[in-house]
């Protein structure tokens, strides 16, 4: 049987997604027959990791109880944690540093915190797998996956084997088939702005769209000019104020707003949705495939999100947050599957890409909201424009790439 060893955290500072996606390929191993436990630094950690357990203990996990920040120091500590696990004595590596790989367990990073150095040291125990999406620093690893690009790297030089590309976004298994249906008429917009939205954006939004929104939202820019929208392309729109007929369209769809509790305005918007039937807001949802799979239209950070949001087929607009997003938005851009409406950072317009002292209160640019605003009614009244883009989508990405990074850790090991 093979053993893999998922090290990974998930904590305030750095959200759930490396927990998210390592739990999807960590399933797709177990059902290939793989004996798997997890591996986290501290007790915030433990507890995220096993709060999405599918079941009660799903996988065994070790706490390291070390920060997630120093990765190296934990080096022996792990060793300590793991040694009723670790290979028989005449199997460790020689004093050449040669050993029999066939009898070492997989042991694959998915942290910031990684180092070359920490690498080297573990590759004497482990079979080492890296999940990438930085390509800053030498990865000496085993197998190297990265999939928000397909281009290799001199990071990669030392890297005995490389899934590159967007096939190998590990995705749930909820998005391996979801039912997808491009219908007639747009009703229904996701808005999914991050668990925080630290830029508001979905109050933005809602804000150009119903003008009497007044609770504390962000107010649209100003102008005179009322050419219609949908006769403007999205580097031209930013400016403009919408028209009687743009603004119907718009206001004849629900938005759904998927979202947490850390928002810091998730008070006001579960507030504003009692009194405004178009508005949903979506917190802890088990299935998100099915709540993608309700929408006609979607608006979306970049992110993981956007890879959900192309296995599932919705014709989405995406929007830059983060500079560690940038690969991605501009790779859907360039194959015309998602356009991005730019960045929505307030500084951006300035030339800046830092983030504000205080981005909680920080509004989203301007400019970005319309080209968002442009999208929506664009696509609302195109039906077949929809369809072409949601079937583009799926082909594009099938929600295999769980499946596929788990048989390239258990290739050396075929089940019987």
């Amino acid at each position: 049987m093979t053993d893999i060893y998922f090290r990974t955290d998930g904590n305030s500072e750095i959200a759930t997604g490396h927990l998210v996606r390592c739990l999807a390929i960590a399933r797709a191993c177990v059902k290939m027959g793989a004996d798997v436990k997890f591996i986290v630094s501290d007790e915030e950690s433990l507890t995220l990791l096993e709060e999405r357990f599918a079941t009660h203990r799903e996988f065994a996990a070790f706490c390291l109880k070390r920060s997630y920040l120093e990765l190296n120091s934990e080096i022996p500590a792990l060793l300590s944690c793991l040694a009723s696990d670790m290979p028989a004595e005449n199997d460790r590596p020689a004093g050449d540093g040669s050993h029999a790989s066939h009898s070492r367990p997989w042991l694959f990073i998915d942290s910031y915190s990684a180092t070359t150095s920490y690498f080297i040291a573990l590759r004497h125990y482990f079979k080492t797998a890296y999940l990438d999406d930085l390509r800053c620093f030498d990865c000496a690893v085993d197998l190297v996956v990265n999939y928000d690009t397909s281009e290799d790297c001199a990071a990669y030089a030392n890297a005995g084997r490389k899934l590159l590309g967007i096939q190998y976004t590990p995705l749930r298994e909820q998005f391996l088939s979801p039912a997808c249906q491009v219908r007639r008429k747009a009703e229904h917009v996701l808005l999914s702005t991050g668990g925080t939205d630290p830029y508001r954006v979905a109050e933005g939004l809602l804000q150009i769209v119903y003008d009497n929104l007044t609770d504390g939202l962000c107010a649209p820019p100003q102008n005179t000019d009322h050419r219609t929208v949908q006769d403007m392309s999205l580097s031209d729109v930013s400016s403009q104020q919408l028209s009687t007929q743009d603004r119907s369209v718009l206001q004849s769809m629900h938005y759904h707003v998927l979202t947490s509790r850390a928002n810091t305005r998730y008070e006001a918007l579960t507030a504003l949705a009692q009194t405004h039937p178009f508005l949903h807001i979506h917190t802890n949802v088990s299935n998100v495939a099915a709540l993608m799979a309700s929408c006609d239209l979607a608006v979306s950070a970049g992110g993981t999100t956007l890879c959900e949001l192309c296995a599932v087929g919705i014709p989405t607009v995406s929007y830059l947050m983060a500079e560690n997003q940038r690969v991605a938005v501009e790779t859907y851009a360039k194959e015309s599957l998602i356009p991005c409406a730019g960045d929505i950072r307030p500084l951006a317009a300035a030339g800046h890409t830092g983030q504000p002292a205080d981005a909680s209160a920080a509004s989203a640019c301007p400019s970005t909201l319309r080209h968002i605003i442009a999208f929506l009614i664009r696509m609302a009244n195109d039906h077949p424009a929809r369809a072409a883009v949601s079937a583009a989508m799926r082909n594009y990405l099938d929600g295999t790439g769980a499946r596929q990074i788990a048989e390239a850790l258990m290739a050396e090991h075929p089940c019987p």
